[in-house]
């Protein structure tokens, strides 16, 4: 059993030190995930306590079957479509500010990130644009593979999807991106 799966048996007991361990190892990335999503601080900080309330509320139904990350990114991305599907309006922040804020991006280029494609502030601005654009399982998805780096197979498991589906997003994103940034 690895580390996360001991300590969400633990939380299921009430244990509240092993909550913190696993908010202290996740909050950053839950944190940049729906900041990157909602271009929006405050909503971002919501979604992440809403986030951990969540884990802890279902740590007693929790089954180690796949690594934590992808359950964590499972909630994760649910809480963000249900937030981006209600809340249609643009971002709070001017996206200079979301490059500003300190939001993690890859440590790497990577052949998939369309953002990462481009050099430049005004380029990595046009492809939130364009990101925005997406519909809200489009924009998850892209957000799980490109900003979390997650596998085709745990996207697939934390949008309750198959590989294929997920698969077929990301092309589907990625050519909707590669169009916009065209115009």
């Amino acid at each position: 059993m690895d580390d996360d799966a001991r300590l969400m048996q633990l939380v299921s007991r009430g244990a509240g030190e092993a909550l913190r361990e696993i908010v202290l190892r996740y909050q950053k990335p839950a944190f940049n995930f729906f900041l990157r999503l909602t271009a929006s601080v405050e909503d971002a900080e919501d979604l992440t306590q809403e986030l951990f309330l969540s884990i802890q509320r279902s740590a007693s139904g929790y089954r180690p079957d796949a690594p934590f990350r992808t359950y964590l990114f499972k909630i994760a991305s649910n809480l963000a479509m249900s937030h981006l599907r209600k809340r249609r309006v643009r971002s709070h922040l001017s996206l200079d500010e979301i490059l500003d804020s300190g939001v993690d991006f890859p440590s790497t280029r990577r052949a998939d990130d369309p953002a990462m494609s481009f050099d430049g502030r005004e380029a990595a601005k046009r492809y939130f644009e364009a990101l925005e654009r997406l519909p809200a399982d489009w924009r998850v998805a892209m957000e799980l593979r490109v900003g979390r780096e997650l596998s085709y197979e745990e996207i697939a498991a934390a949008m309750k999807k198959s590989v294929s589906a997920v698969e077929s997003i990301l092309v589907r994103a990625r050519e909707k991106i590669a169009n916009d940034l065209a115009d």
